[in-house]
């Protein structure tokens, strides 16, 4: 497959642009590619209008290493983080803040949860987000570093929102868990297994997971900025290897759409699905 590699410029604020008028958005995730898999399409698609901040719990040191002559075992961790760098540049977001909480890739399960969530909440507090990101109960691919730091984001929002809610910045409106709605699932591995494709199955871990199409909140169409994605997902050459084990035909799962379940404020089963992820928030607060 070749290697998108387009020659993008720098994206930096427009000096016309103040941070306060642009939404503030926190992603909390566990290892760097996380966030271009599940919000590099929405990111794209609102480039200019977002402050992102991404806090990534590892380095991905544990990570498969696709090219040798780019990482070793040793130094795939600092190389990973220099791969985010470039994903982000990719996308259009190079000057997104990144904190690095450090801890031991695919071992999470093992740190202390308060320890972790404490160092979130710190971050929280500092950025005030208009609205967090992380991931579900299902970690979108069963991996139970996905699952530790979702819920460690769940429990950091709700203590930073709690101590530091204020009727001035608008800060914590809302908490989204990326995920893949099950009619999409679904067709991913019947695809599987009309085209006998080697690939894995559904609780596996490493294979992707659904969720109720019902818990849809938002569902946001990103075939407009697609290969654009992808750079950001190739720039991540060490990993090239888990976008690959995707079968080609099928690769669509991950950049035609972009989903989220809202963890907070939990809705009230109108079944309606939001087609962006800023929809409803405000920069003013209350809400106008």
């Amino acid at each position: 497959m070749t290697r998108l590699r387009p020659r993008l410029p720098m994206r930096r604020l427009s000096p016309r642009i103040k941070r306060e008028e642009l939404f503030r958005l926190a992603g909390v995730f566990a290892h760097p590619d996380d966030d271009v898999y599940t919000i590099g399409g929405t990111l794209l698609l609102h480039a200019g209008e977002i402050d992102a901040t991404l806090i990534f719990a590892t380095s991905g040191g544990a990570g498969p290493i696709s090219d040798s002559s780019v990482a070793t075992r040793e130094t795939l961790g600092d190389v990973r983080k220099g791969e985010q760098r470039s994903a982000l540049c990719a996308i259009g977001y190079p000057d997104a803040q990144v904190e690095w909480l450090n801890h031991p890739d695919y071992y999470l399960p093992d740190v202390s949860f308060e320890q972790l969530v404490d160092e979130v909440t710190s971050v929280l507090e500092k950025v005030r987000p208009h609205v967090v990101v992380s991931f579900g109960p299902e970690g979108l691919t069963s991996h139970h570093d996905h699952i530790r730091i979702g819920e460690a984001a769940t429990e950091a929002f709700h203590r930073a929102r709690s101590t530091t809610v204020s009727t001035e910045d608008g800060a914590f409106q809302r908490l989204l868990y990326v995920a893949l709605a099950r009619a999409d699932v679904d067709r991913f591995y019947n695809g599987v297994q009309e085209g006998g494709y080697e690939y894995g199955e559904e609780g596996a871990l490493f294979d992707i997971a659904g969720v109720s199409d019902d818990c849809i909140a938002v569902r946001v169409d990103i075939r407009a900025v697609r290969n654009r994605k992808l750079a950001g997902i190739l720039e991540h050459r060490t990993q090239r290897v888990e976008y690959e084990r995707l079968p080609e035909p099928l690769r669509w799962i991950y950049l035609d759409a972009e989903s989220y379940v809202q963890a907070y404020p939990t809705e009230n089963g109108t079944g309606s699905v939001r087609d962006d992820l800023l929809e409803g928030l405000s920069l003013d607060w209350p809400p106008r």
